[in-house]
């Protein structure tokens, strides 16, 4: 009897340490998907570290650092990365403050053919800490004539005239007004000054030549001008400096998710309908019925800026992913498998967070577009039928049904107050609080990548041909080594590992202990 148990161990033994030899093997072929890495746009950051986080439950293993726009660039014509982000092209002409040609992206970028691809459409909110009594506002609202003369020194104060005049809910305090630009080359920097070179040029272009950038009109820039502008460096360090408890006053620019993860109020911007909007899911894909596509797909936003509906947000906007179409080093075909499934889940099923993260889902159009782009992909997996993507806007049906805003929302309106003369409020000012990402989070931080510095260079560079020029360079001259993005970790493979370890455990021990016990019993 005590033979028969004894051998009964011993297979169980054998089949343990089989199990801990398999199991592990057996959850890395579960991964067997090439690894991919990106970089770039911190404006579209949230969106992409959550699909990621998203497809890495199917084996997907996608790594990205969010380092602006600008490096996002250059790493990907360095051969560092598989794809960047990025809320602008390739620019064909850098230019220095005196005019001088510094650089050509494009030709840069020649070697390794690539195409813009849509991702997620979203706002560039004015994020703000603004206390009154001490209660945190919440219904600021600004035109953009008022946010260019902010970010451009011509207003000073919480309590000037030409913010009353729009905010006659709020006792306005006399507190200096502390604007907080990007200290990186930045798509959001170039959308936010897009809109100004286009909206507000008088004080735009001054704001140029005040600073030397002897070109009129002066165009976008992905590097703020002003060196002596407080200025952090990602979307993080700037939303996360304007969040902080002690800046009161503070003000900056920054896609909305940013806020919303903080728990922090975006101003209401003033459209050509004459109504103060926010950077709501279907105000941006109402506003962005107005933008025109070029044949690359990249984005004309001028009919975004002027779109006369009512409920239109006007500073929305597209980030783009740049994919490789052939396998120049560093992309393979194995590679380009694994960015198919990961763009495919993206523009599909992912877009069903969008609005949660505080993006709005892209329209068919555009899914149609990044079904196109995949095909060119070296490796791809074919897209599904159109009518098969889980996108819930394929019907173009967000914001369609929206019905106009409240006639308080129109300027010069008396708006609703809180019966105490402050208006809506946040309650207390707690620092945080709101929604927050699922999953994994932008980081705030860029391993290994020194393209996006953290601090003002005076040159700015000046470019001709887009609409979203990109004058940046203070990363051109990127860049230390490789970008290292930290690794996805799903849980599933810790868990097998576990579990391996376990029967590995009864496998060793489990047989002299039942001996020992068989021994005693007899005893």
């Amino acid at each position: 009897m005590r033979s028969r148990i004894l051998r009964a161990f011993a297979r169980v033994g054998v089949i343990g340490m089989v199990v801990a030899i398999v199991v592990p093997i057996s959850a890395g072929t579960a991964h067997a998907d090439a690894s991919i890495d990106g970089a770039g746009s911190t404006w579209v950051q949230i969106a992409l570290d959550q699909w990621r986080a998203d497809v890495a439950r199917q084996g997907i293993s996608v790594n990205y650092q969010g380092v602006g726009s600008t490096s996002g660039r250059v790493f990907y014509y360095q051969n560092q990365i598989d794809f960047a982000a990025s809320e602008i092209p390739f620019t064909s002409a850098y230019r220095d403050a005196t005019g001088s040609v510094i650089t050509n992206e494009v030709a840069l970028a020649a070697h390794r053919p690539y195409a813009y691809m849509p991702d997620v459409a979203g706002g560039t909110s004015f994020m703000y800490h603004l206390t009154i009594n001490g209660q945190l506002v919440n219904s600021l609202r600004l035109s953009p004539t008022v946010i260019a003369k902010i970010f451009t020194g011509g207003i000073k104060n919480w309590n000037d005239p030409a913010i009353a005049s729009d905010n006659r809910q709020l006792k306005l305090p006399n507190l200096p007004i502390r604007p907080i630009v990007r200290s990186d080359g930045s798509g959001t920097t170039a959308q936010f000054t897009a809109f100004m070179a286009a909206q507000t040029p008088d004080i735009w272009n001054a704001f140029c030549a005040r600073l030397g950038v002897n070109v009129n009109p002066c165009p976008s820039v992905s590097l703020w001008p002003d060196i002596n502008a407080t200025a952090q460096q990602f979307s993080d360090g700037v939303a996360d400096y304007v969040a902080a408890p002690y800046n009161n006053g503070a003000i900056t620019y920054v896609e909305y998710g940013y806020a919303k993860q903080r728990g922090y109020p975006v101003a209401s911007v003033l459209n050509k309908a004459g109504y103060f909007t926010q950077p709501s899911p279907e105000n941006v894909a109402i506003a962005l019925k107005g933008a025109t596509l070029n044949p690359d797909l990249t984005q004309n936003l001028r009919g975004v800026y002027n779109n006369p509906d009512p409920n239109a947000y006007p500073v929305s906007s597209y980030s783009y992913l740049i994919v490789p179409t052939t396998t120049a080093k560093p992309f393979s075909t194995a590679k380009g498998t694994t960015l198919s499934k990961y763009i495919l889940y993206m523009v599909c099923a992912g877009q069903q967070k969008a609005a949660q993260l505080g993006y709005s889902p892209l329209p068919g159009n555009l899914v149609q577009a990044a079904f196109n782009v995949v095909l060119k992909i070296p490796g791809h997996v074919a897209p599904p039928p159109l009518n098969q993507c889980d996108n819930p806007n394929l019907n173009g049906s967000v914001g369609n049904s929206k019905p106009p805003p409240p006639i308080s929302d129109k300027q010069g309106a008396p708006p609703p107050t809180d019966g105490g003369g402050n208006g809506p409020v946040a309650g207390p000012l707690t620092g945080g609080g709101g929604d927050t990402v699922t999953g994994n989070g932008p980081t705030s931080g860029a391993t290994g990548a020194t393209g996006a510095k953290a601090r003002h260079l005076r040159r700015v560079a000046l470019g001709n041909t887009n609409t979203n020029t990109d004058l940046g360079t203070d990363t051109l001259t990127a860049s230390s080594g490789p970008v290292t993005p930290p690794a996805q970790r799903d849980p599933l493979p810790l868990l097998l590992y576990v579990v391996a370890a376990v029967a590995a455990l009864i496998a060793i021990f489990g047989p002299p202990t039942i001996s020992s016990y068989i021994k005693q019993k007899r005893a």
